[in-house]
This record gives structure tokens, sequence and C-alpha cells, in this order.
């Protein structure tokens, strides 16, 4: 015989093996490109196939397999009947794709990568569904859904290959997992937990309505949690105890509420005490999208898992658990919905395929590609019916992607004795005359459950190693997530003590360095500047006209022009010499000529600074004390000054003496006004030694965040502030009261000299106003400020108020204008004063509090850390709020699961050879691996793209 396996290739790749275990995970490799068979290779496997005809190489039922096999071998491959290959070429694509998967998924490149590594595969998905990590990677699984009365409990009888509650009502109150392991070890086991994905919120008055199964509340009254529960039931090693046991922890499952260890047959007390179905009728949910597991472990099992769901149903028993109708369709729909669900979707073949609630659900989540329609009850299918069904056979109601399978398990019979029944059923050998049409022969590979989990564990297998790269991926991407979601956690540290000491006086040393940085300085200096520059302009203005000239002047605005009447109202200038000012034709033009003086900045160069550390206000921030700004405006009036004068003068006393009183009560007035913007100055101030004081906190308690001793710095801080600051508050309305409490100064050279500087501005803008009245002066001449006229212009100015102003005689306001100067100037020193001092007192006091020892003491005698030793206290400083105990718990349990996912997806790669060596022809990355007991089957009928 011609050695057909030396024209094939295989290669294995033994790249490095990250681990999870040691903590140096990377992540995964990039696939690499599939290796393409010569043509060459392809004629010459087949010439030789062709050839074939009967040979010493040992077939698939003789050849037995040991562990110390490290070859591949060639096995025998017979050739079908043509009558049944005949029937193979006339079948449907439909069915093709997968049709006589018993003899041609052997030839299949893909079984022959991954077929005998079915039982790594399904282990490895096995473990990963039972670890639940599907809200992270989604993954291959089986899902067995179908109408209620379907036969969907003996079709799970049969895939579970041990007997399983078929009565009706019994497992349609959740959802079932059934896994199945292979073991060598010649005993069976099962084990049954409980994976709760939802907590049980009832309402308190009422059962839930059909309304209330929403999309975003499916399952009412279930709620998802953030993490799944598991819980072990029960272990057991007879399977005539599994139908007790199921029943019970379905029972576990719909009492959320209660501890499941009291329904455990034989072990708690309800169980004990109450009988099955009396526990059964009293639960306190009448349904549950939990999960009953069942892990199943023995010789000769298949390697394989799937979902079983609750069968759809339309009318309930009661009429009160109708919404239970709607929460099973919004069930079925979720795991039907879930992209790498395959579906299987059983459906009896003695009634009619349009009847199925379960095939609208299919159509509805658009997953008929992924669906196998298994056809149950085949031994009851009317022979009326067998023209719709073999229709189905052969694709030409193309209902589902990837065609029918058909089973028959008789009921009441021994599991053992309903597979060999099943068999001489499909095969026409049972005694008498056989139901099943003869017309179904040619599709004889798919009938019965034995091919059908031949078959299904070949596609959940494939899917499986398709996704797996993906699934690596994402499992590496959440775990370091994780990991810098627990380093924003941390844990409590061993020398609490030392880390309770080393943190408080960390944040103390850093509130100190704050508050003597640069930046906070800067701010507080602009702050400072800011005060400063409101206080000046709210100087207060004078109207140096009487009551028909509305003359302003404000010497503290940038403004400088002088604003003119409109030509209409302008008297023409007189030729003739100076006219008595008491003339009526010339005070009736004097009293129509209305000119307000704007705003002028007073000269700053004769002024000392208010404080020696003030920096110029920085023009773009804006500043809070704008609104302040004209205050100022129109405080006095030489109208007013008169008449103030005239009410409080004795009689007797000279025309141009002036009490004393009015000159006090219009500085009080002035200064009076200063009350708001120190309040505004005072929050201002709080407000950037908190900012700084927090900043100091998060900086150096900010991985402590979620700890006790952070939340308590916290507070005792902004207490500490407040007490500060109202002290400093304190002595701040004092100085603003002493202001205001009487006129006093100790400086009179600086008063004489700011009221110098006011006077010349009032007598020179009340001589400009004199002239132009008398139209001695002509009505364009613009008012400058000062120090933005020329020398030329100043001279000039000062010439003609010289030669003009001595012809007008003594102005009749000169006492009320000195009157106004004395207030300017008086008010010029009094800011100047309160702003220094305000400033100097908050920063030796305020300020001083922050840079000195304050605060230490007062955390001590907060804590009692530095001058008491409790241990206790140390520990329970380091405390954390409870969610934040909850959240490390769980995302610890979380990455524990996804470690162990991990790590049994490195151990499946490590076994076949390479951490990427599964499956290169599914889309995994690395080349096909065959190990000791691969086996290569040559069909001879085999296409070119086959091997």
């Amino acid at each position: 015989m011609a050695r057909v396996h030396e024209s094939v290739k295989y290669e294995r790749i033994g790249s490095p093996t990250p681990s999870v275990r040691s903590g140096t995970m990377g992540p995964p490799s990039p696939s690499p490109r599939k290796r393409k068979t010569p043509p060459s290779e392809f004629l010459e496997a087949q010439s030789v196939a062709r050839s074939f005809i009967r040979s010493h190489a040992p077939s698939v039922e003789t050849h037995l397999r040991r562990d110390d096999d490290v070859e591949p071998m060639f096995m025998e491959m017979r050739r079908l009947p043509d009558s049944l290959r005949n029937g193979q070429q006339d079948s449907p694509a439909s069915q093709n794709a997968d049709a006589s998967f018993a003899h041609q998924s052997f030839a299949h490149p893909t079984f022959t990568d991954i077929g005998l590594k079915q039982k790594a595969c399904n282990d490895t998905l096995g473990d990963l569904q039972t670890l639940g990590i599907s809200h992270v990677a989604a993954l291959p699984e089986l899902v067995l859904v179908g109408d209620q009365s379907a036969g969907k409990s003996s079709l799970m009888s049969g895939l579970a290959r041990v007997n399983l509650p078929r009565s009706a009502g019994v497992c349609t109150r959740c959802p079932l997992h059934i896994r199945l392991i292979s073991s060598r070890i010649d005993h069976w086991s099962c084990t049954v937990s409980l994976q709760q994905d939802y907590d049980f919120q009832p309402l308190p008055d009422r059962k839930p309505k059909t309304s209330d199964v929403t999309a975003s509340n499916p399952f009412p009254p279930w709620v998802k949690m953030s993490h799944r529960d598991i819980k072990t039931f029960k272990t057991i090693f007879d399977p005539s105890e599994i139908e007790e046991v199921l029943r019970w922890a379905q029972i576990a499952i719909l009492n959320h509420g209660r501890n499941f260890e009291l329904f455990i047959p034989g072990e708690g007390a309800v169980a004990k005490e109450t009988p099955l179905d009396v526990a059964a009728r009293e639960t306190d949910a009448q349904f549950s999208p939990n999960i009953v597991a069942l892990e199943i472990k023995g010789p000769g099992l298949p390697d394989l898992s799937f979902y079983d769901l609750p069968g759809v149903f339309q009318s309930p028993e009661k009429e009160e658990d109708e919404y239970i109708v709607k929460v099973v369709e919004k069930l079925t729909l979720e795991y039907i919905r879930r992209e790498k669900a395959i579906i299987m979707w059983a459906l009896p073949m003695n009634i009619d395929l349009e009847n199925s609630i379960c095939l609208g659900i299919i159509r509805k989540a658009k997953a008929a590609q992924r669906t196998i329609g298994v056809m149950t009850k085949a031994d009851q299918l009317p022979s009326q019916n067998v023209h719709n069904w073999l229709a189905m056979f052969r694709g030409e109601k193309p209902l589902v992607g990837q065609g029918f399978f058909a089973t028959s398990r008789p009921p009441n019979q021994p599991l053992e004795d309903a597979t060999k029944w099943e068999e001489l059923f499909f095969g026409r050998q049972v005694d008498g005359n056989s139901p099943w049409p003869i017309e179904f022969a040619e599709f004889a590979d798919r009938c019965g459950v034995e091919r059908l989990l031949l078959y299904l564990s070949h596609k959940l297998t494939e899917a499986f190693v398709r996704s797996l790269p993906s699934v690596k991926e994402t499992l590496y991407k959440r775990l370091n997530e994780i990991k810098g979601e627990l380093d924003a956690l941390p844990e409590l540290p061993a020398n609490v003590e030392h880390e309770v000491k080393k943190s408080l006086v960390e944040f103390l040393n850093q509130v100190k360095t704050a508050i003597r940085n640069t930046k906070f300085s800067s701010e507080w200096n602009a702050l400072n500047s800011q005060f400063q520059a409101c206080i000046f302009k709210m100087k207060p203005t004078c109207k140096v006209k009487d009551n028909a000239e509305l003359q302003t002047i404000d010497l503290s605005s940038a403004d400088s022009e002088v604003a003119t009447p409109s030509p209409s109202k302008r008297p023409r200038p007189s030729d003739s010499t100076v006219r008595n000012i008491s003339t009526p034709s010339k005070r009736q033009r004097q009293e129509n000529a209305t000119t307000p003086v704007k705003h002028e900045d007073y000269p700053m160069g004769g002024m000392s600074r208010a404080s020696s550390v003030m920096a110029a206000p920085d023009l773009h921030l804006p500043s809070p004390f704008v609104r302040y700004f004209n205050r100022g405006r129109c405080a006095m009036d030489i109208k007013d000054i008169r008449n103030r004068i005239l009410r409080n003068k004795r009689p007797g006393m000279p025309r141009d003496l002036v009490p004393d009183e009015v000159r006090e009560i219009l500085c009080i007035d002035a200064v009076r006004k200063w009350e708001e913007p120190l309040d505004t100055y005072i929050v201002k101030t709080t407000e950037l030694l908190e900012k700084t004081a927090n900043g100091a906190l998060e900086e150096s308690l900010g991985v402590l965040r979620r700890r006790l001793i952070f939340r308590e710095c916290h507070n005792h801080l902004t207490q500490f502030i407040e007490a500060a600051v109202a002290g400093q508050k304190s002595r701040l309305v004092d100085m603003f009261n002493s202001e205001t409490y009487q006129l006093y100064m100790m400086n009179d050279d600086a008063f004489h000299r700011y009221k110098a500087l006011e006077m010349e501005q009032l007598r020179r803008v009340r001589g400009i106003i004199r002239l132009k009245a008398l139209t001695l002066l002509d009505w364009d001449y613009a008012t400058k400020r000062v120090e933005d006229m020329s020398e030329e212009e100043k001279v000039k100015e000062r010439k003609l108020l010289d030669t003009h102003l001595p012809k007008l005689g003594k102005d009749p306001y000169d006492t009320e204008i000195e009157v106004a100067g004395f207030v300017r100037g008086y008010y010029m020193m009094a800011a100047a004063r309160f702003v220094e001092g305000v400033t100097m007192n908050v920063n030796s006091n305020l300020l001083r509090t922050f840079r000195e020892r304050q605060l230490d003491a007062y955390l001590d005698d907060k804590f009692h850390i530095f001058s008491h030793y409790d241990p206790s206290l140390y520990a329970e400083l380091m405390e954390e709020d409870d969610h934040t105990a909850k959240q490390r718990q769980q995302l610890k349990k979380e990455k524990d699961k996804l470690v162990r996912a991990m790590n049994s997806i490195i151990d499946l790669e490590s076994s076949s050879g390479g951490t990427n060596g599964i499956n290169d022809s599914t889309g995994v990355s690395g080349t096909s691996i065959i190990d000791s007991h691969a086996a290569v089957y040559v069909d001879s009928e085999m296409g070119e793209d086959e091997f």
C-alpha cells in the first residue's frame, strides 16, 4: 500500500507559554499565516485514494488507542453504498454544510486539526462557562429551546446520558446548565450548584403584572446583580438520586432570600420536614432566571455542555401568573440573541410545525442560521406528515441554517435500553412493523441522539477554537483594567500606625508648603490688589455745579474728555468784556448749559502705596469687586454741602466757618461703603485658602480617599478653616467699625498732601466750568487729565485760568469746594490705611495659623495619635466605607475568576504543543497540531479542496 502520509506535512509550534500564575501574562500573539497544502499533494492523495479497495490498515472499530501513541496513523475508510452516496449528492445546500457528518467530518481539515482535541476544548469551554465570564467575553454555547411538551426533557436525558426528571412542570421554572465530562475513573458523580446572577426584589403589595415586563426589567421581580454568586448545593455519586436533588435545587433557587442549605435533601431542615411537592408549591418566586448547574463526570460521557431553558408556553395554570409567559419568552430571547450561541430547537414530529412559539422567537432574534432543528418523538410521526418533515430534511423549507436531526426516546425505559431502542428504531430493526418511514433512509447519519452528540461536540469545539483568540485578548484587557481599579483601592497596610502617622505628617507639611508657595502668594497678592483698586475707585465724586448744572467730577476714572453740549444749545462767545455774573440773560444761558465732567484718575504719583507687598492688579483676571466700583458716584454735591453747613451752623457763626459735624458725617458716610467689599474680600480669601488646603490634602492623602482618615482629615480641616476665618473676620470687622466710629487721623502730613492734590483738581475743573458758563472759554474745550496733557497744554491752560479767574472774583462755592477736598483727601488717607491694615492682619493672623503649628495641634487634639497611643485608633482611621470594601472584594473575585479562565486557556494551548497551536483553519493563531491519537481518514471520493 502506498504511503500517502509521506506527502502530507504537519508542523508543531513550541512557543513559550505565558503564565497568568507568574503574573507575567502578555497580550495574545498575532495569528501566523495559515499553511496551504500544495495542489500536488492533493493530487497524490486522490490518486492513491481512488485505487484504494481494501487494506490491512486498522479501522476505527479495530484500532485500540494507547497513551504512548506518538505517530499519526492512517486508518481505513470504506466507501458508502451508492444509494446513500447518491442521496447525499441530492441533498440541499443547507444540509450539505454538515451532511453525512459521521463520514465526512473525519476527512474535513477542521476535524483533522481539532476533532481529536474536542475533550480538551470542551473541558476548557465548560470551565469558562461555569466561571461565568460571559459578561466579559462572549463564549460559544449550546442552548436547548422549545415549546412546552416538545420532548426537551427526554432529549436532555439522552444528551446527558442520565435519567432527568420528565414529569410535567418539574423543570420549567429556571434554566439548567449541564456539563458533561468524560472520566477515566470508573465511577459516576454529579455536582449540583446554584449560579445566582439575579437578586429577588418582590413588590411589597402585589405580584408582577405583564406590564411590568419591559426591556429594562425583563424578569420581574428579579434584578440583575453586578457579579455571579456560585453556591455548591450537593454532590452525589448515585444516578438514581439526581431527580430528587435537582428538584430541591430548583426549590432552593426559587427561595432566593433563604439559606440554600435548608433545602439540601437529607441534610437541610426544610428538605427533611417538608414533602417535596408541598415545598414546590410554597416557593417565594414562581420563576427564576438564575441557573441550576449540573457537572456530571463519568466514563463514556461526551465532553459537552449546554443550557436547557424552560419550555415556552402561552397559557399559565393561574391567571395571576400570566406575566410568567412573557418572562419565559424574554429569557428564551436573551439566550438566543447571544451571537455565539448555537441553538438546538426541539420540535415534536407529532404536531404541526406552524404551531411552534419558539420558531417566532428564533426569527425575531435573527438566529435561524445558528439553529439546529432537533426533531423529537419520531416514533409518533403521523404518516400524512411524512412529506412535510422530509421536505425539511432536504432543505425545501429552509427554516434553519444548520439542518435537522431526528430523535426518538421512548418514555419509561432505562437509559441504556432507550439508546439501544433508538438505534434499532432508526435502523428499522424494531420488532414488528417499524413506524420510521423508508423515505428517511438517506438521512440515517442525522438520526439518533448519539449522532447528534457527535455533531454538537464538533460544532461547539469548532466555534470555541475560532473565538479563542478574541476571548483571550478580551480577558487580558479586562485583567489589566481590574489591576488599575484595584491599584486605586489599596489594601490595608501592614504597619497601620506607621502609615497613619506618616500620612498625617505628610499632609501637615504639605499644607505649610502650599501656603508658602509662590502660586498661593501670587493669587493672594492679586486678590489684595483687586481689593485695593476697588476701595480707591469708590472715592466719593462731587457735583461742582449748582442745581441747574449737573456737572460732576470723578478723579478716579480713566476717562479724560469733557462732554460738550449740542451745537444748538451752545452759547456763542461774546466780544464784550467780563459781564456781571448776576445778569439774568447770562444766568439763563449758564443753567441751560449741561456739561458733565467725566471721571478722571487720581494722580498716584504723590501717594504712598497701600502695601509694599501688593502687586499691580492682574488686568486679565476678572475682579470680584467690579459691582462696587460706582458706589462713590455722586456721593457729594456743592449745593447739598451748603445745605448741610447751614443746618449745622450755630447763630452768629461766620459764613465760611464749617461745623466739624459736616466734615465728619461726610467722611464717615464715604468709608461706610467699604462693608460689602470687605465681606467679598473675606469670602474670596477663604475660598483661596480652602482650595489650597484641600489640594494639599488630596496630594498627600489622595490614595487613601476611601479610608476614614481622609474623610476625617477633610472634616477637621474644614472645621479648622471655618474657625480660623471666623476669628479673622471678627478682627477685620473691628477694624471696619473703628474706621466708621469717628473721623480720626494722626498722619497730618499725608492728609494735607492728599487734600492739596484733591483741591487742585476740584478748583481746576470748577474754574473751567465757570469760564465756560460765562463764555470766556470755548465750549469745545476738552478737560483732560493732567497726566495726559503735554507741558505746552498745561502751561497754556494754567495761563488761561490765571488770567480770567481773578476777574471773576471769589467763587461763591469756594467753602463747599474746600469741604469736598477735605472729604476726598481724608478718604484717600483712610483707604490706604484700611487696605494696608486689612491685608497685613490677614497675613499675620489667618495665614500665620497655617504656616505654623496651630493646625498640627488641632489635629492632634482631634485624633490623639501623637500625644496618645491607642492601636485600635490607627486601625479605625484606616477603615473604609462598606461600598469600597464591597467593590474591592468584587474586583478580587472577578480577577480570580478571570485568572483561572486565562489559566484554563493557557493549559489548553500548552496541551496542544504550543501557546497558539490549536487550530489555524478556524482563525486561531498557530498551526495545526496532530497528537498521538490523530488519524487521517482518506475517502476515495474526496474533491480537490478536501483532505
